[in-house]
């Protein structure tokens, strides 16, 4: 249905009146300020596209105010901060001059939340290790691949039940695709700092100029998602890149601009995770280094696109026949 200016505008209190151009509209908010404003044309979702265009001009008669159904997070962000003026549905909001103007409605008492879990990232390691072996390995061995004790690698293997084995030379995976299936659905991502930039170059382009410049700061980047699968196991045209770094990189001076994560062309990010690198492929027919191909398998399968799903299967089959 389309978005009804007026009646939400009513709904948040506010008093409509004609403004001092055919086009603006005064508004008087419920506790007395008093904006003149033009609505701009309503639109399903806003975003940084839709808002690129529109700012607010302090000397202009009235303010352009974003009008849609929803907003994305980066554009509410904008327009707490002043940038911009947004009136969204869902959530009903009316945000001016850096103002929220919300329905004013009691909110229940949120219920406890139970303490979470500390996530088990050694033992994911472990199952990301198995699934890139190509021989089996000891728990000595995996112990000192990932840094750890070999009491959590004992631990994890357990844990792992009938999905692991240990025939006498190490373990390994009694099914890959099992495995990694079971890894997948627990895993959670890597976690920590993700930074959004935008560049008009392709994925891949953008991914590798990324690349270099986090190589010559010492961050050591680990290529992942679309532009990684494209060189493991090509299938779709890569449209975002993804990189791990060690440490925060400002890209500003080379060609990038800062994004909000939902609509950057490339994401890098400093992963919780501790068995990133130590679980990544060194292998030298790479020119850069990437992620090992099961976090390159969660990734893409996470990347949203319509034809990722096809793409995490093209590398679930590399997986499965042991490639590493």
């Amino acid at each position: 249905m389309p978005v009804d200016v007026a009646d939400l505008l009513h709904e948040l209190d506010f008093t409509i009146a004609e403004g001092r151009t055919s086009l603006s509209w005064q508004l008087r908010a419920p506790t007395g300020e008093i904006y003149d404003v033009e609505m701009t044309a309503p639109v399903d979702r806003v975003t940084a596209h839709v808002a690129r265009n529109v700012r607010n001009h302090p000397d202009a008669a009235a303010w352009p105010v974003l009008v849609g159904e929803s907003a994305t997070n980066g554009v509410v962000a904008d327009a707490r901060a002043g940038r911009l003026n947004l009136l969204t549905e869902s959530p009903l909001q009316l945000i001016i001059n850096g103002t929220a103007h919300t329905l004013n409605r009691p909110q229940a008492s949120p219920r406890p939340r139970p303490t979470p879990l500390r996530p088990a990232w050694y033992r994911w390691g472990v199952e990301r290790q198995l699934l890139t072996a190509t021989t089996p390995l000891r728990q000595a061995a995996l112990a000192d691949l990932l840094g750890t004790s070999q009491q959590t690698i004992s631990n994890a293997a357990r844990t792992l039940g009938d999905l692991v084995a240990d025939r006498g030379s190490g373990l390994e995976a009694v099914d890959r695709r099992s495995l990694l299936h079971h890894w997948a659905g627990e895993y959670p991502g890597a976690g920590g700092q993700e930074f959004g930039w935008y560049s008009l170059d392709t994925a891949v382009e953008q991914t590798h100029k990324a690349a270099d410049i986090a190589t010559l700061l010492d961050a050591d980047p680990l290529i992942s998602g679309d532009v990684a699968a494209d060189e493991l196991a090509p299938w779709k045209l890569p449209t975002r890149g993804r990189i791990y770094i060690t440490a925060p990189v400002d890209l500003t001076d080379d060609g990038f601009i800062p994004s909000p994560i939902d609509e950057a062309t490339l994401v890098t990010c400093v992963p919780k995770d501790p068995t990133v690198w130590r679980s990544a492929s060194a292998s030298s027919r790479h020119e850069r280094k990437l992620a090992d191909t099961a976090l390159v398998y969660w990734d893409v399968c996470t990347g949203g696109d319509a034809d990722s799903d096809e793409a995490a299967d093209q590398l679930e089959d590399y997986i499965v026949k042991g490639h590493s």
